[in-house]
């Protein structure tokens, strides 16, 4: 059930349901909405503000979530860094541009380089990190894991124009899963220069756990996907991976020394676009001689190592200025490293080689290239990135889908396109798992009554999907699944359980929800259509109700408990047109903690909303 609390330093504060069982507690941080008016400089570290004011908060509960506007822009100068607690940052729902921090001046007067070091764990939904300061340089590593043995979660993370890396590990034994994300323009623009990647293992990550890269998109970086500094990684996973225009100044995908490594479904669009010259291999920091787009350091016994199912390819432009310049036609594929792990009859399935018509994407970077190799030392050169209004494409225009006549549309595992599936939303849908149809709710009337809802399961891949069903709230109501069929059977006379439908195909599991509602409770989405608020909600005592009335007409409030009987009238009389509200201690009535109901009825119409009722 949502609620809304009091306001407090602007921020309002909502409870929802997580699929892990506990409440969350959601803070909403209100950015600044620029088609308003004003600047920057008069609406910075309203995010940084906000989660350091909350501290209180969070300690009383720690399943905190900062929910931030879509539309808004957070200019930042200072760094929030989570010591000791799990930060949560995700964008509102719905539509509209992901909510985006952006460069502000320190109290100094200087810019600082991180909008997040995180110090724990770190959750990270849907958010837009600009890197572009004002004054035309950048922020360093804007995102970086700076605490040992804490997971870090990625989903649908932008971050552009930085001049470190997209995610940067500066702690020991860390976890990362990355989804559904955007690593633009990183590096050195219209310079010299190596940084810019994807993921950056710093030499403080001497073991990585676990790397997960997963439907992703990078393009204009000035190094590579992966550096590795010397750590040891237990397990790297890059699936429907898609990387375009990289400079390659030092490589493509370095694996290190790794234990267990995926690298499979992926396309690699004119990665390395500076080539083999030896002014550039001069500085490779790799066992291997020659650039590879796929690199391993070492092959032991006991390593898995899985690379296939791959497109990578160079345009002509691109090729036409290595012949200029290089020693080579092209950097090699692979390494000797990565074939020798994979195995001899397993190399033929790394990767195909098929240029293709990509729908909308940034020019390749060969007049840099051309330049750079021309006059090493030049003050500047060409254009290097893709920026949105410059003639470039912003990171949510890029689309990177292709026609269905090329081999690599059905290329990937299970008949998918190579490449990140975001550009194929109907694939992508299909990849996270099975689809469960859409489930309406259902209203029983008292303890005893029971509902069959038919329950509907695909899955694009044709896997054995299993299915289960759990209630919220067994003493509400309960369900069993049995071929294709849902049994929903009322408990209590009153009450909300929500019915979880879980479909798994041994690789994938996708959840759906549905509410049973038993004896005219309001469900979430009923009570906000019928504008009735309680608050707080739970409640150790005085509690506020807010309703509306369509017309002039009679209104009773009754308290009642699980068994649907009376233990108080809480207001009753004639009520105008319009909304009212009315203030009752109910520990006048309530002695013991649990649920309890509130009835709002009137001439025609009744409705019940829950309560929790906290023992003082």
């Amino acid at each position: 059930m949502k609620n809304t609390l009091p306001l407090i330093a602007s921020i309002l504060m909502c409870i929802s349901f997580l699929s892990y069982g506990q409440e969350a507690r959601v803070v909403v941080i209100d950015g600044w909405d620029p088609t308003t008016g004003g600047d920057a400089e008069d609406n910075k570290n309203l995010f940084s503000t906000a989660v350091i004011a909350d501290s209180t908060g969070r300690m009383e509960n720690p399943n905190t979530i900062y929910e931030l506007r879509r539309g808004h822009l957070y200019p930042e100068g200072a760094t929030v860094r989570n010591f000791g607690y799990h930060l949560h940052v995700r964008a509102e729902e719905g539509d509209g541009l992901q909510p985006e921090f952006t460069p502000a001046l320190r109290s100094n007067g200087s810019y600082g380089a991180q909008y997040i070091r995180a110090n724990g764990d770190l959750t990270i939904e849907n958010i837009t990190f600009n890197a572009f300061r004002p004054d035309g340089a950048f922020l360093v590593r804007p995102v970086r894991m700076d605490a040992n043995s804490t997971t870090s979660v990625l989903d649908g993370m932008i971050t552009y124009g930085d001049r470190g890396a997209g995610y940067s590990f500066y702690g020991d034994s860390l976890k990362v899963f990355m989804r559904n994300c955007i690593v633009a323009n990183s590096g050195h623009r219209k310079s010299f220069g190596g940084n810019g990647r994807v993921i950056d293992m710093r030499p403080q990550a001497v073991f990585v756990d676990t790397l997960v890269i997963e439907n992703t998109t990078a393009y204009n970086l000035s190094d590579r996907v992966i550096r590795n500094m010397g750590s040891v990684v237990n397990y790297i996973k890059i699936d429907h991976l898609t990387v375009m225009n990289t400079k390659g100044f030092h490589g493509g995908v370095q694996l290190g020394n790794v234990k267990t490594a995926i690298v499979k479904n992926s396309l690699f669009h004119n990665v390395i676009s500076m080539g083999h010259a030896d002014y550039r291999t001069n500085e490779q920091t790799q066992p291997d001689e020659f650039f590879a787009v796929i690199t391993l350091d070492t092959v032991f016994d006991g390593q898995s190592i899985e690379v296939k199912n791959n497109n990578i390819y160079w345009t002509d432009p691109i090729i036409d200025t290595w012949a200029k310049f290089d020693s080579v036609s092209s950097p090699n594929i692979y390494s000797a490293t990565v074939a020798e792990a994979v195995g001899e009859e397993n190399v033929d399935a790394i990767a195909i080689s098929e240029e293709l018509e990509l729908n909308n994407v940034c020019g390749d970077i060969s007049a840099y290239v051309d330049a750079f190799y021309a006059t090493p030392d030049a003050a500047e050169f060409p254009e290097n990135w893709c920026v949105g209004g410059e003639g470039g494409v912003f990171p949510d225009e890029v689309d990177a889908s292709y026609a269905d006549t090329y081999t690599s549309y059905t290329g990937g595992d299970d008949n998918f396109p190579i490449g990140d599936l975001n550009h194929f939303p109907d694939f992508l849908k299909a990849w996270s798992g099975p689809v469960i149809a859409d489930l309406d709710n259902i209203v029983l009337e008292s303890s005893g009554d029971s509902q069959n809802v038919s329950l509907s399961v695909t899955d694009a891949r044709g896997l054995d999907v299993s299915i289960t069903v759990s209630s919220s709230d067994e003493s509400v109501a309960t369900a069993t699944y049995d071929n294709g069929e849902i049994l929903v059977t009322a408990v209590a006379n009153m009450g909300i359980a929500t019915i979880t439908v879980a479909a798994s195909n041994g690789e994938v599991t996708t959840e759906e929800n549905f509410i049973v509602s038993v004896g005219g409770v309001l469900s979430v989405e009923d009570e906000l259509e019928s504008n009735l608020l309680v608050y707080p909600n739970p409640t150790k005592g005085f509690t506020t109700f807010r309703y509306n009335m369509d017309k002039n007409d009679e209104m009773m409030v009754t308290l009642l408990d699980m068994n649907g009987r009376r233990l108080g009238i809480l207001d009753s009389g004639t009520k105008t047109k319009g909304q009212h509200e009315l203030k009752v201690d109910l520990g006048q009535y309530i002695s013991n903690y649990g649920v309890y109901f509130a009835k709002f009825q009137t001439s025609d119409e009744s409705n019940i909303m829950r309560l929790i009722y906290i023992n003082k």
